[in-house]
């Protein structure tokens, strides 16, 4: 049976995808061919696998119906073309009931208290003051990490890089790098790169070269981290039951984006 509290993070996932697709500005009309692979996954798993475990919890009278009825509201909503204005209300409310519904289910099998490091803590404290549904991903990604528990950690590699795209395009929209000294699109692209606006971040600084282009390669290992996990699946070995999973590649990724958090924020580590 699939773990509950896995998909809930796997949702919230899916749930960010979705709202990075519809914040593209070419973007009017969210299609059912755009909406509704992701919308009826979810439904699908949640109805089988995580309605019946958090109704075994003591959670809050209501939220299973709360739930329910946003689910298929979504259903329905993806089953017909929409301005994708109409969209961003019930997903961004949905994020906050998955969140809920983690810490009740995380709660009912005696998870202890997340412990965070002292950059976690500011990186965390920094991120639900400038972008509060980043400061969600990157807590969840924490909570995955600690938990350890996960077959695949194609999801958390995402939920962390996306975090790190958000803070990126929020220091440096795109029209402020367009318009800034010496800029000129890399082949191949219609808007600045992601390197592009971390060079952009750093350079208005008066950051040092040297720094920039550490930073600069710490975003490329980013990139080639996620790629490598998300052509990996990892298994439990029957004879590696008194064994961690091993995910020390996810680990090593979570260095990396906390170090180019941590420098793009003006965190001491």
């Amino acid at each position: 049976m699939a773990d509950a509290v896995t998909l809930l993070g796997d949702h919230s996932a899916a749930v960010l995808r979705l709202v990075t697709l519809l914040s593209n500005k070419r973007l009017k009309i969210a299609a059912p061919t755009i909406m509704q692979p992701s919308v009826r996954s979810i439904a699908s798993e949640y109805f089988e696998f995580v309605r019946p475990a958090l109704e075994e919890t003591a959670c809050r009278a209501g939220l299973v119906s709360e739930v329910d009825t946003l689910v298929q509201t979504l259903v329905d909503m993806a089953s017909v073309p929409l301005t994708k204005h109409e969209y961003y209300t019930p997903l961004e409310r949905f994020r906050v009931l998955i969140l809920e519904a983690t810490l009740h289910l995380m709660k009912a099998r005696g998870t202890p208290r997340l412990l965070l490091s002292q950059t976690e803590r500011a990186l965390l404290g920094t991120l639900e003051k400038m972008l509060p549904g980043s400061a969600k991903s990157y807590e969840q990604a924490l909570r995955d990490i600690a938990q350890g528990t996960r077959v695949s950690w194609r999801g958390t590699a995402a939920e962390l890089r996306d975090v790190l795209r958000e803070v990126i395009d929020h220091l440096a929209p795109d029209e402020q790098v367009r318009v800034s000294e010496g800029f000129q699109l890399e082949t191949g692209l219609t808007g600045p790169s992601q390197t592009q606006k971390v060079r952009f971040i750093l350079k208005a600084r008066r950051t040092g070269r040297a720094a920039i282009q550490t930073a600069q390669g710490t975003l490329q290992t980013v990139d080639e981290a996620v790629a490598t996990l998300a052509r990996t699946t990892y298994t439990r070995g029957s004879a590696s039951a008194h064994t961690s999973p091993p995910n020390t590649e996810i680990r090593n990724l979570k260095r990396y984006v906390d170090a180019l958090l941590a420098e793009l924020l003006e965190i001491a580590l």
